[in-house]
C-alpha cells in the first residue's frame, strides 16, 4: 500500500464529526449489517412481505369502494401507498431500537463495546443509522411494488425517501427511549400498543383529515407521523406546495427533541 494510501485509511480511521468518531459508528453498522445477513430471509418478512400484503390488500379492495377522496385527485391506491411507505418505516425503526436493542442490552453487547473505544453516543448514533438501513430496504420494496401496479408513478416520488429517513430516525429514538427504561421484554414492546398501532391508524394513512370532526382533525394532525405521512403523499403524488416546509420543520424539530432524551436514557441505563 502506498503512503497516500495508509494516509487516507488514517485519517478515515481517525476522523471525527462534533467528537463522533465515524470509525465506531461504522464498525456497529457493519455488525448489525453481518448478523442480519445470518437471518435476512426471517426479517424480510416484516420488512417486505407483510407491509406489500397490507399495500396490496388495502390497495385493491379498498379503492374498489372508493371512488373520490376529498382533497385528492388521486384514487385510493395512490392516496394510501404513500401513507403505507411511511407508516412502514415507522413500525421498521421502533422494532429495531425498541425490542433489537433491548436484546442487546440485555445480551450486554453494548458493555462489550463500550470496552473498546466507542462511546454510547456512538451506540445510539449506529443503532439509529442501522434502524435507517432496514427503513429504506423496507420502503424500498414496497415502493417498487406501488411503482409496477401503477400506484406511484411520479419522478418527484424518489424525494420520498426524505420523509422515510426522517421517520426511520425520529421513531428509532422513540424506540430506545422504551429500550433504556424497559425493565423487561414486555415493556418495550408497548411501542407497538402505545406508539405504533394508534400512530398508523389516525395519521393520515387510510383518509384525509378532512372528514374528521373538527377535534379530531386537530389531534390526528398533531401526531408526530402525520407531517411524515403528508410529505410522503405530496411527494409521491406530485402536490408539491410551499406549506409542506412546515412539516418538515415539524419532524427535524421532534427529532431534535427526542433524541437527546434517548441518548440521556441511555447512558443512564449503561453507565450507571
Amino acid at each position: 500500500m502506498s503512503a497516500q494510501a495508509h494516509e487516507i485509511t488514517a485519517n478515515i480511521n481517525t476522523a471525527t464529526i462534533a467528537g463522533i468518531r465515524l470509525r465506531s459508528v461504522s464498525a456497529l453498522w457493519l455488525r448489525h449489517w453481518l448478523a442480519f445477513t445470518r437471518y435476512w430471509k426471517y426479517a424480510i418478512a416484516f420488512l417486505v412481505i407483510e407491509p406489500i400484503a397490507m399495500l396490496i390488500g388495502i390497495s385493491i379492495g379498498l379503492s374498489r369502494l372508493i371512488e373520490d377522496i376529498p382533497g385528492t385527485q388521486a384514487d385510493y391506491a395512490e392516496f394510501v401507498s404513500p401513507g403505507i411507505i411511511i407508516g412502514s418505516a415507522m413500525f421498521v425503526s421502533m422494532s429495531e431500537c425498541a425490542m433489537g436493542a433491548f436484546n442487546r442490552m440485555e445480551n450486554q453487547l453494548y458493555e462489550t463495546h463500550l470496552t473498546a473505544p466507542v462511546s454510547v453516543t456512538e451506540i445510539m448514533i449506529g443503532e439509529i443509522v442501522w434502524a435507517s438501513t432496514r427503513v429504506l430496504i423496507s420502503a424500498s420494496a414496497i415502493a417498487a411494488i406501488a411503482t409496477a401496479f401503477g400506484w406511484i408513478d411520479e419522478w418527484s416520488a424518489i424525494m420520498i425517501v426524505i420523509p422515510v429517513v426522517l421517520t426511520g430516525i425520529l421513531f428509532a429514538s422513540v424506540g430506545l427511549l422504551f429500550s433504556a427504561t424497559a425493565p423487561h421484554i414486555q415493556f418495550a414492546s408497548l411501542t407497538f400498543t402505545i406508539v405504533g398501532t394508534p400512530m398508523f391508524m389516525f395519521s393520515g394513512i387510510f383518509y384525509p383529515f378532512e372528514i374528521l370532526p373538527g377535534w379530531a382533525e386537530v389531534v390526528s394532525n398533531l401526531l408526530p407521523l402525520s407531517p411524515a405521512v403528508n410529505l410522503g403523499r405530496a411527494f409521491a403524488t406530485n402536490a408539491i406546495q410551499a406549506s409542506l416546509i412546515w412539516d418538515l420543520i415539524a419532524i427535524i424539530v421532534m427529532i431534535a427533541i427526542v433524541t437527546p432524551i434517548a441518548l440521556f436514557l441511555l447512558k443512564r441505563k449503561l453507565i450507571t
